[in-house]
């Protein structure tokens, strides 16, 4: 078994690179090789402290997928994706998650097991089962899911006639802990059995007739809730996941009750999910790109204790935020002691009122990640944020952002350092980030501190400027081993554009938004975008545009030179000419009725086209959705529509309806 980085080191002091180094462990240990090494909740604390220490972290949009399927298979695509589930861990995050929604929801345990997609036909016969994989498409494992004793092979023809036409059934494939006791010895835990023998080729251990499976979801028939869906599948013959119906206000006692009775399931489950029960109200919501807005998990926690805050330090990430660390009396919490943990941001300090000598009461949620849950008081030396940067003593800034979280403005107050460009620690962050995404191997934390203790690299585009000679100056590296570097440096010269505006470490532009820009523009279009452009591309929003485009201005002169050391490329685009939309450029304006702005753009993409997020000269197709065509005040984006139809571009203006009418 590999040993996980930086293991024997308490979470609580690793820094954010260090954390995605171990996340990336434990997530490709989990999804890939199916042989987790550590519970679910102490990977969820992990993901949740380096959210909190570096939001833009690339790692963090791995979390949650298989990242990659295993070759040789046959591929099963998701549509729609099966995505993540948003976390919670407090009964006021689950009451804020369902502000303004007085209806029903539906709780049941969360099944630690394998996801699976199951799909029949218009005739009720199984077709075929396919793995999460990385949402998007996953494993075929249809002979394997044939053999579970709770999934029918043929459905219920009275109810197939009834819907008319085929569905899709999801649900968690698991081992029951019955089950499991009989080999415990071969396997770490449920979880592993149930993903392994799935995907196995051959009958092992565990034949797939020892596996269950929980079904959660119904795709494809029209239902009206999230219990009509429950009642369905026990009529198709399956085994829904345990369900219970609650109002908002019941629902944390539902948590606590299920968490009492957790120890007499005869399955893993790591927390309780909580859905709306009304598909009217789910559909309204929506999705993020990485999870439904209508679920959410309520995770269990890890014991709690209370602690005397004695100081606070502040590290200084590779974005240049200056992040506060209590430093605590040692305290014991779930079988550990904990000395340090962090407070997240300068807001998080302020609405704790915190002071030194304040009694702190602290968890460690999942059992692993010590969490500040609130102040007791008792301190008399208010704590105070520094004038200047820890590291380069240059002076902090202060920035507030503003963002809606369950229908509510909340302000997130950081601190940072006012000259980042010019701070070794960020600096080393961003050398370090930049040599793992490109995968610059041998470039590590020792490496990159010697060169820039002795100036031969003061950013990215230095690399590719060092020698032989230069790297045999550094202490215990011979000239095979800097010839070995060096190689490694230009392997790293012909780079994809996703790739390397990730590369660039500005916060908030990760691989969700990295690839976002990176199928509509070059990098030269790119960099001309406006705030008001990019916040149009649909889940991006004001405040990422906002930090992007500032990223890209202020790392202008570095892009310059990495520019001419790097050939960056965008792939050529794989489309079928004879695609329904092939050629076209669609933008959709106005509110949609028949479908969400989303689901249109997804749906050009799968017919050759290219949802466009603005007008531009290579627009040809405006779809405008209610009566937005005949509008008095047309949107910004009609107008421009119109102008530059009138200008003689080849540009249709339509409506919902007709753009619907023409697809096949």
């Amino acid at each position: 078994m590999p040993t996980p980085p930086h293991a024997g080191r308490n979470p609580s002091e690793l820094t954010a690179d260090e954390l995605a180094e171990v996340i990336l462990f434990h997530n490709e240990r989990y999804w890939l090789d199916n042989a987790a090494v550590i519970p679910d909740q102490e990977y969820d604390q992990l993901v949740e402290r380096l959210r909190a220490l570096d939001p833009s972290a690339e790692v963090l949009a791995a979390v949650g997928s298989g990242q990659r399927v295993a070759d040789g298979d046959d591929k099963v695509a998701h549509d729609p994706p099966m995505l993540s589930l948003g976390k919670c861990y407090s009964g006021d995050e689950l009451v804020k998650w369902a502000k303004a929604y007085d209806g029903s929801l539906v709780a049941s345990p969360k099944i630690d097991g394998a996801a699976c997609a199951i799909r029949y036909g218009s005739d009720g016969c199984f077709e075929v089962a396919g793995t999460r994989g990385d949402g998007s498409r996953g494993e075929n494992i249809s002979r394997n899911v044939a053999g579970l004793p709770d999934v029918p092979t043929r459905l219920s023809e009275q109810l197939v006639t009834r819907f008319g036409t085929g569905c899709e059934v999801r649900g968690e494939v698991y081992m029951p802990l019955s089950l499991f006791a009989a080999v415990s010895e071969l396997y770490a835990n449920p979880r592993n059995v149930a993903a392994g023998s799935i995907k196995a080729k051959e009958v092992g251990a565990v034949p797939p007739s020892q596996l269950r499976f929980f079904a959660y979801d119904l795709l494809g028939w029209e239902v009206a809730t999230e219990r009509e869906k429950a009642a369905i599948l026990v009529e198709l013959g399956f085994t829904p996941a345990p369900t219970e119906v609650c109002s908002v206000s019941e629902a944390e006692a539902v948590y606590q009750r299920l968490v009492g009775e957790r120890e007499g399931f005869d399955y893993e489950t790591d927390g309780v999910v909580f859905k709306i029960d009304d598909l009217a109200e789910q559909r309204r919501r929506g999705f993020t790109a990485h999870h439904p807005r209508w679920a959410i998990a309520y995770k269990f926690q890890g014991d709690s204790g209370q602690s005397v805050l004695e100081d606070v330090l502040w590290s200084v990430s590779r974005t240049g935020t200056v992040t506060p660390v209590a430093i605590v009396q040692p305290v014991e919490l779930s079988g550990a002691m904990v000395s340090r943990a962090t407070l997240h941001n300068l807001s998080n300090v302020q609405s704790l009122d915190l002071r030194i000598g304040d009694t702190l009461q602290m968890t460690r949620r999942g059992g692993v990640i010590p969490h500040v849950e609130g102040s007791l008081g008792g301190g008399d030396r208010p704590v105070v944020h520094p004038a200047e940067c820890p590291v380069c003593q240059s002076p902090t800034t202060i920035r507030s952002s503003v963002r809606r979280v369950a229908g509510e403005d909340v302000e997130t107050i950081t601190l940072h350092c006012s000259a980042p460009s010019a701070c070794p620690a960020v600096q080393r962050g961003i050398l370090l980030h930049y040599t793992k995404v490109l995968e610059i191997d041998g470039f590590g934390e020792k490496i990159i501190d010697m060169l820039l203790e002795r100036e031969m690299v003061r950013d990215a585009a230095d690399l590719y400027e060092l020698t032989v000679d230069h790297l045999q100056q550094l202490p215990r590296l011979g000239r095979t081993s800097a010839e070995n570097l060096l190689g490694q440096v230009q392997n790293g010269r012909r780079v994809q554009l996703q790739t390397f505006l990730i590369a660039l470490g500005i916060d908030t532009l990760g691989k969700h938004a990295a690839g976002l820009l990176s199928s509509r523009w070059d990098l030269a279009e790119i960099r001309a975008l406006t705030v008001d452009q990019l916040a149009d591309v649909h889940s991006l929003g004001a405040i990422t545009a906002e930090r992007i485009v500032s990223g890209l201005a202020e790392l202008a002169p570095l892009i310059d030179r990495l520019q001419e050391q790097v050939d960056v490329y965008r792939p050529a685009a794989n489309v079928d000419a004879g695609a329904p939309m092939a050629g076209q450029v669609v933008v959709f304006t106005g509110a949609l009725e028949r479908m969400t702005r989303r689901d249109a753009q997804q749906l050009v993409s799968r017919l050759g086209g290219k949802a466009g997020s603005s007008v531009t000269k290579d627009t040809t197709m405006v779809v405008v959705g209610g009566d937005g065509l005949n509008a008095p005040k047309p949107s910004s984006k009609l107008k421009k529509a119109k102008k530059l139809a009138d200008a003689g571009q080849a540009l249709e203006l339509i409506s919902e309806d007709d753009f619907l009418a023409r697809l096949p």
